[in-house]
């Protein structure tokens, strides 16, 4: 068996959230030769302030869940959600708790508040709370090394009737 050196807080948050998929839908993306990929100015920022989702077709949301063309938007029977700014910054988490952070990951608690809404589709928390209290802590320091990005998500929108 190969010993391996020890990596630190940061390094293995990177490691978990790279393996979470976690850049899928929370980090902006550019269109490149093999396809989008991630936009390294604004890793992990949440959907873009600025982009315009096409009209809503109801027909076609009838029997799907459509996801924006950066996949940081997302449509279906509950509505449409936004990927949030994990970010540093005060737009995203830069004012959060290791606390609020847990609580959030474990409980699908917006802001990991008491009382606030659930975290909508498709974030799957529900899979994320089984993680030990070692890698939630690993993934909080990782996020909050990372370089702030101003960017105030969209609030949700509820499903259109």
């Amino acid at each position: 068996m190969v010993e391996q050196e020890p990596i630190n807080l940061v390094e293995r948050g990177e490691y978990l959230v790279d393996l979470g998929g976690c850049h899928h839908c929370h980090s902006p993306k550019i269109m490149t030769d093999h396809g989008p990929v991630p936009d390294s100015n604004r890793l992990l920022s949440g959907h873009p302030a600025d982009e315009v989702l096409p009209p809503y077709d109801k027909e076609t949301a009838k029997g799907y869940a459509l996801f924006s063309m950066g996949f940081t938007a997302f449509t279906g029977p509950w509505g449409t959600s936004f990927a949030a700014n994990l970010t540093p910054d005060d737009s995203g988490i830069g004012a959060w708790t290791e606390t609020q952070f847990v609580k959030s990951i474990r409980e699908g608690k917006l802001k990991g508040q008491d009382g606030g809404r659930m975290l909508l589709p498709p974030m799957p928390w529900q899979d994320f709370a089984k993680l030990t209290n070692e890698d939630l802590s690993a993934i909080f320091a990782y996020l909050k090394s990372l370089p702030s990005v101003d960017n105030v998500v969209p609030a949700p929108i509820p499903p259109v009737m």
